[in-house]
């Protein structure tokens, strides 16, 4: 906990005295309409791939309501109106069974616990299956999911509001629901929402929105130790630190990339190393701007012809036309940012 205080302390202070460094400007080419929640109601993107790559589709959460779910477009594909749902993600080739269905699941405030979705890869139908309660979380909040590169085994990621834990459970079917079982948990001292893991490399990151951003083993037998590889300290993070994706290269290159929700932009950092590489900020153009982002994702699969080299999808508290709705970057541009920002060898 000393360690953990420091830090704070010492973001405090750089926070106080600093000023942002300068983002590279990026534009979106798709937006969605205003979700149903009013005030601070859109949450968390998850992009989820189609075999045939136009047909690709983005959940989005309204905490108010439920989980919307998009086409490449922004068009509406279905609205799931499930309970309080806050942080949501994907993963593929969930077994049960009798046949194979991919996986969608989100933080669940109403239930106290996970809400789980299937989805059919051959029509693209979103079926909500229930919600598991779990024990030991008062505040459902941040929500992300892992595969095992060890092992395939599919694990959840829930964080509990405050103070910060992040609880790490083991999914499974029993043949009538998702079970979840706690392996275990790690509790980083004040709030904690974003968090994303790498199935390449087996790594967890984790955002404490006031502090800084962790990392540690995504495996369960790893040590509950995260480390620290960025402060919000006003310059790269202005706080809150809130959404969490990666856009990976290679079998374990890329970046990570965080939404610095005080001052609008993202800050990006090398995976391999964790250096500081650069901020882009989504800014107006045909479409509007994002501001105060909190959930965001990133897929570098082929999504189709507006989408070929794969989309960053964030939330925009402030649409232009009111309410609040999710805003798509061609990642061609998002590449081209970071890149121009890296030094040659």
């Amino acid at each position: 906990m000393r360690h953990v205080l420091g830090l704070l302390a010492t973001a405090s202070v750089v926070a106080a005295c600093s000023q942002g460094l300068p983002p590279v400007e990026i534009e979106a080419v798709v937006e969605t309409a205003s979700v149903a929640g009013t005030g601070d109601a859109a949450d968390d993107p998850a992009v989820w791939v189609a075999e045939n790559p136009a047909d690709s589709l983005i959940f989005g959460t309204d905490k108010d309501n439920g989980v919307y779910v998009y086409t490449m477009t922004g068009a509406e594909h279905a609205y799931l109106p499930e309970g309080r749902l806050n942080n949501v993600d994907v993963r593929y080739g969930f077994d049960l069974g009798d046949r194979v269905v991919d996986l969608a699941a989100a933080s669940d405030r109403s239930n106290g616990g996970i809400a789980f979705f299937f989805i059919d890869p051959a029509s693209r139908e979103v079926t909500y299956v229930g919600a598991v309660t779990v024990a030991g979380v008062t505040e459902p909040y941040g929500f992300c999911l892992y595969r095992s590169p060890v092992d395939q085994s599919l694990y959840a990621f829930l964080s509990d509001k405050e103070p910060g834990t992040f609880v790490q459970y083991a999914l499974g079917w029993d043949g009538t629901v998702v079970t979840t079982q706690e392996v275990r948990r790690v509790t980083l001292g004040t709030i904690a929402e974003g968090c994303v893991a790498d199935d390449r490399t087996g790594q967890l990151y984790m955002n404490e929105e006031n502090v800084g951003v962790w990392t540690m083993g995504a495996e369960p037998t790893d040590p509950a130790e995260p480390q620290p590889i960025a402060v919000t300290d006003g310059r790269e993070i202005t706080a809150d630190a809130e959404g969490a994706a990666l856009l990976p290269q290679g079998e374990r290159g890329g970046w990570l990339v965080v939404s610095s929700q005080g001052d609008n932009t993202y800050a990006v950092y090398d995976l391999e190393s964790h250096a500081f590489v650069t901020r882009l900020q989504i800014v107006d153009a045909v479409i509007d701007g994002a501001t105060h982002t909190d959930g965001l994702d990133i897929s570098a699969a082929d999504l189709g012809p507006e989408f070929p080299a794969g989309v960053l999808v964030v939330q925009d508290d402030e649409n232009d036309t009111g309410g609040q709705n999710f805003k798509f970057v061609d990642l061609r541009s998002v590449i081209a940012a970071i890149e121009a920002s890296t030094p040659s060898e």
